[in-house]
């Protein structure tokens, strides 16, 4: 009912999209990889924090499929545990590991110790194994 709500406002249907792009991943780290390139537009990232946060995107993905609660869910995936498997997944050192964070906490991609939720990909179990990312270029009527 919300959504019907906003949707009947002076907000006009969005048209059906008129370019799709598809790119062939698998859903496990290269996906979460290619997620974190796609970002780097508008996040400044070395090859090795696309590394690390695609990691730490994968796993809370994989969590996800058994911990329905948010506050459970982020500090899960910033555990001790899956941090180990975060360093032996990029084949880092423990030091690397935490310049890396540190990296990461100042681009504002981990907050409060846990992953920006802007960052998180909405991947939907009904989705058929697809991900859908709709963006809009509107005209600001600036010339």
């Amino acid at each position: 009912m919300e959504s019907a709500a906003i949707h009947n406002s002076n907000t006009r249907r969005l048209p059906k999209p008129n370019n799709v792009v598809i790119v062939p991943t698998s859903l496990d780290t290269e996906f979460f990889k290619k997620w974190c390139i796609f970002l780097r537009p508008f996040i400044s990232l070395t090859n090795r924090e696309v590394d690390v946060i695609a990691s730490f995107l994968r796993q809370r993905w994989e969590l996800s499929q058994a911990i329905s609660d948010p506050t459970i869910l982020d500090t899960m995936v910033m555990s001790e545990s899956t941090r180990e498997k975060v360093i032996a997944e990029c084949n880092i050192t423990q030091q690397h590991f935490y310049v890396v964070m540190s990296n990461l906490r100042k681009n504002k991609v981990i907050v409060n110790n846990t992953i920006n939720p802007r960052l998180i990909p909405n991947i939907r179990k009904d989705d058929n194994g697809c991900f859908q990312l709709l963006i809009l270029f509107k005209d600001n009527g600036k010339k």
